[in-house]
């Protein structure tokens, strides 16, 4: 299965099982679930829905430390405020293709300084944005 002819069901039951390839799971994949759940569960039970997730994925490839609370729930909050303009849109192709700023890796500089993100307080916990705010997010 590849990603790009993995239905929406089929990628989440392999990110679920930890059956991804964690080679396969880069900053395209982390939106993709992040759209998949938000749109599914809506902002509070979807991003619960995320975190676990990824937190348990992560831990199943032995890369547990890798997970980073903050940058997780602000790219959600970008994904999130996405979905609020193009609810009804999909497959996930083309809601990538009408928000191409998501697929911008850099695009959390534009809310914290690198220093923010690279400290430890961050991976563990909700740190706010230092330089602007993010999207509206429960």
């Amino acid at each position: 299965m590849s990603p790009e002819t993995a239905s929406d069901d089929e990628f989440l039951a392999a990110v679920e099982a930890a059956e991804w390839p964690g080679e396969r799971f880069g900053h395209r994949e982390h939106v993709r679930l992040a759209w998949l759940y938000l749109r599914r569960h809506g902002p509070e039970a979807g991003y619960t829905r995320i975190r676990t997730t990824i937190q348990r994925y992560a831990t199943a490839l032995g890369a547990a430390g890798k997970y980073h609370e903050t940058v997780t729930r602000a790219w959600s909050a970008h994904v999130y405020r996405a979905l609020r303009e193009t609810p009804e849109l999909e497959p996930f192709s083309a809601f990538q293709e009408a928000h191409p700023g998501l697929r911008d890796g850099k695009l959390l500089e534009r809310h914290y300084r690198k220093e923010t993100l690279d400290a430890e307080a961050a991976r563990r916990e909700w740190v706010a944005p230092d330089v602007s705010p993010l999207p509206a997010f429960p």
